[in-house]
C-alpha cells in the first residue's frame, strides 16, 4: 500500500469511452518502455502501436491472464505481439504469488509508460480491459503522473512475473 497526492485525469465509461480510448492509444505512441498488466486484450489498435513502438526500440512488458489469453480471441493476436517482440516480454499467469488461491484470474488492469520526454512516469489504473469492447461498457480509468506509484507498480508487476516463469511453464508462449 502507498499513499500518494497526484492530479490524475479520471475517465467514466461508457460516457467517456473515446476520450479514454484516444489517450490509452496515445500513450502507447510514444514511450521508450511501457509494462502493461491486463486481463481482457485484444483491442488491435494497442496491437499495431506496441508493435510499431517494439520495431523503433522500445522495450515492452505484458503480464496477462492465463484464461484469456488462451482464448479464442487473444490467443492468435497475443502469439503475433510474442513474434514480433524484439525489445521485452510476455508473461501468463494466474492470482499467482501471496495469492491463498494460486489458481485465481489475474485481473489487474494497468499500465506504467516511460515516456521519451523525459518527465515523471504515465500511469493508467482502472477496471477498463483493453478490448475493442471495453470502451463501451461501465468502467473506469485514470490516468497520471507518479514515479512513486510506477515504482509500487514495476516492482509488483517483476515479482508476479517471476514467480509465473518459475511456476507456470505451462502457460508460457514461445515465439
Amino acid at each position: 500500500m502507498i499513499t500518494i497526492s497526484i492530479t490524475e485525469t479520471d475517465y467514466f465509461l461508457p460516457e467517456d469511452g473515446d476520450d479514454a480510448k484516444e489517450k490509452f492509444l496515445e500513450l502507447l505512441h510514444n514511450f521508450t518502455e511501457v509494462w502493461i498488466s491486463a486481463y481482457g486484450f485484444t483491442l488491435q489498435d494497442m496491437f499495431d502501436e506496441l508493435k510499431a513502438a517494439g520495431s523503433a526500440g522500445a522495450k515492452i512488458h505484458v503480464l496477462l491472464d492465463h484464461s484469456e489469453e488462451a482464448g479464442k480471441a487473444e490467443k492468435a493476436k497475443v502469439q503475433d505481439l510474442v513474434s514480433n517482440l524484439k525489445h521485452g516480454d510476455v508473461t501468463v499467469t494466474t492470482a499467482g504469488v501471496n495469492s491463498p488461491q494460486k489458481d485465481q484470474i489475474w485481473h489487474w488492469k494497468g499500465m506504467v509508460v516511460t515516456a521519451k520526454d523525459g518527465k515523471e512516469t504515465y500511469c493508467w489504473e482502472g477496471s477498463t480491459n483493453f478490448t475493442t469492447s471495453a470502451w463501451f461498457q461501465g468502467n473506469s480509468a485514470r490516468v497520471f503522473r507518479s514515479s512513486q506509484w510506477a515504482q509500487k507498480f514495476t516492482e509488483q508487476f517483476e515479482a508476479h512475473k517471476a514467480w509465473a516463469l518459475a511456476n507456470e511453464p505451462q502457460y508460457q508462449v514461445k515465439p
